[in-house]
């Protein structure tokens, strides 16, 4: 399904899977997390940032996600063709935190519409960075 608008329940929803990520898997330890907006393809991508997918690869980090998914007794509005799931490493989210300040007392925040080197970023939530 192609999200052309983030609501407020895509924000709660992607909070609560990070959230249940880091309770259920223990070990999943979550770096980085935000929403994107790719206009080229009309869509929203909910990137998480783990150190897993440097030590044991993409396909065991998302074995994780999707295990987490299908524990949760309702279903998710999230479906796993919108997440991605990279290395902290990622240019992406070295591009993302260097443009985001999160206040300590603030659940995230949403900017866009902004070029950092040579990344355009129509539009992005942040819950951390």
């Amino acid at each position: 399904m192609v999200k052309t608008s983030l609501v407020e329940s895509d924000i709660a929803q992607g909070r609560q899977l990070i959230d249940a990520l880091k309770k259920i898997r223990s070990h999943f330890r979550v770096q980085a997390a935000f929403w994107l907006n790719s206009p080229e393809v009309m869509e929203w991508r909910l990137f998480i940032a783990t150190p897993l997918v440097d030590q044991r690869g993409p396909f065991s980090t998302y074995t994780d996600v999707q295990n987490v998914l299908r524990t949760n007794p309702k279903p998710w509005s999230i479906s796993m063709q919108e997440i991605s799931v990279v290395s902290p490493n990622d240019k992406l989210v070295k591009i993302v935190k260097n443009a985001a300040a999160i206040p300590p007392d603030a659940p995230g925040i949403r900017f866009g519409r902004t070029r950092i080197d040579d990344t355009y970023i129509e539009d992005a939530y942040v819950y951390r960075v």
